[in-house]
């Protein structure tokens, strides 16, 4: 492989971002240009290889939009559905709590039924009245 000026430094960097748990959009296209520089003259890739990468970036980039959405989603419905038991009895099975629903706290980022002073996961009830 043929490496133009500065190129080890400019991996050096790449490799460095490369490394961390996610591949940014910018650091995707710097190791595209990197990879385009880097390429042996005589056997270069084909257009067709860059498109497929691409394509694949694109794609999961997307999966990763669409699953964030859904988890904001899923959190909006289990709050209205915790907040629309205020008021309300309920119960969680046998042997377990029962009472009015007092408020809805946040644990953790999920909503928790308040019971005679107890959290409740809404998850638990079983019964509403």
């Amino acid at each position: 492989m043929i490496a133009p000026t500065g190129a080890s430094s400019t991996s050096a960097s790449l490799a460095s971002e490369v490394t961390g748990l996610e591949l940014g959009r910018d650091a995707f296209l710097r190791l595209l240009v990197t990879q385009i520089q880097m390429q042996d003259p005589l056997e270069p890739l084909k257009a067709q290889d860059f498109i497929a990468q691409l394509a694949q970036f694109s794609s999961v980039e997307q999966l990763e939009s669409a699953n964030l959405q859904l988890r904001i989603l899923q959190h909006s419905e289990a709050t209205s559905q915790a907040l629309l038991l205020i008021g309300r009895s309920i119960a969680t099975g046998e042997g377990g709590i029962s009472g009015i629903v007092e408020a809805v706290v946040f644990a953790d980022g999920q909503p928790k039924l308040l019971v005679g002073g107890e959290q409740v996961n809404p998850g638990d009830v079983t019964r509403v009245w």
